[in-house]
């Protein structure tokens, strides 16, 4: 298959008016993010998540995991270690748990934080943007696959946006390629990765070869209700 390349200035407009906006009405819609480590999908998702907050005055909450980021430093968010944060009615932060020296004890403060932040998310009119940076390590590590799926099926009825990525699309609950409305996928490091890929994003045959001509920071868009399908690439 032969994707257009689109500069991303040309698509940004039409993306953020449009997301979260089916048939021109506010809707939640969820957006899934695969590639490997260094290919850009961590600077993708906080560069649009960020937009789409400035421009809306959208309420967010990152939740991360990792001991260091340096993508979600410069986003210049509050960053909260406890949850609940003492402040009430923050439009976006970062919910990133302390991690200690002690594997296992950082773990469960990880467990709990996100655990308590995402239960008193869950409620009607809650209309907030989810992120989550490595969604299967929250699934997986932290023991959280239920309530992640949960989200996935159903948080859009209490409009509730979830926006995460993953390195691996079979390292995660298949809901992350059956909810979302937007797909973005980063090159592949090989081809049987591509394959892989290109099967849970619309078919080996439409998707293996374009995956494999994507060039550094390129990445396939997709939006699934239309079946529009472009390659761009974030401005520096």
């Amino acid at each position: 298959m032969t994707l257009q390349r689109v500069p991303w200035a040309e698509l940004e407009p039409e993306f953020l008016s449009s997301w979260g906006r089916p048939n021109g009405k506010f809707g939640a819609e969820h957006v899934s993010i695969v590639g490997p480590t260094g290919s850009g999908k961590s600077n993708f998702q906080t560069y649009v998540v960020k937009a789409r907050c400035e421009m809306r005055g959208s309420h967010a909450v990152i939740i991360a995991t990792k001991p260091a980021d340096t993508t979600l430093r410069k986003m210049q968010w509050p960053i909260i270690r406890k949850y609940p944060p003492e402040w009430k009615d923050r439009e976006a932060y970062i919910l990133w748990p302390q991690s200690t020296r002690n594997a296992a004890e950082s773990l469960y403060l990880q467990r709990q934080t996100i655990g308590q932040c995402l239960t008193d998310i869950w409620v009607e009119g809650s209309n907030t943007i989810v992120v989550f940076d490595e969604i299967a390590y929250v699934e997986q590590e932290l023991g959280l696959k239920v309530l992640i799926n949960r989200y996935w099926r159903e948080a859009r009825s209490l409009g509730i946006t979830v926006v995460a990525t993953t390195q691996r699309p079979r390292n995660v609950t298949r809901y992350m390629w059956s909810e979302p409305t937007w797909i973005v996928a980063f090159r592949p490091d090989d081809e049987d990765e591509a394959k892989r890929v290109a099967e849970i994003i619309g078919g080996r045959r439409l998707y293996t070869e374009a995956l494999l001509s994507l060039e550094e920071f390129e990445f396939i868009i997709i939006k699934r209700r239309s079946k529009e399908a472009y390659i761009s690439k974030l401005p520096k």
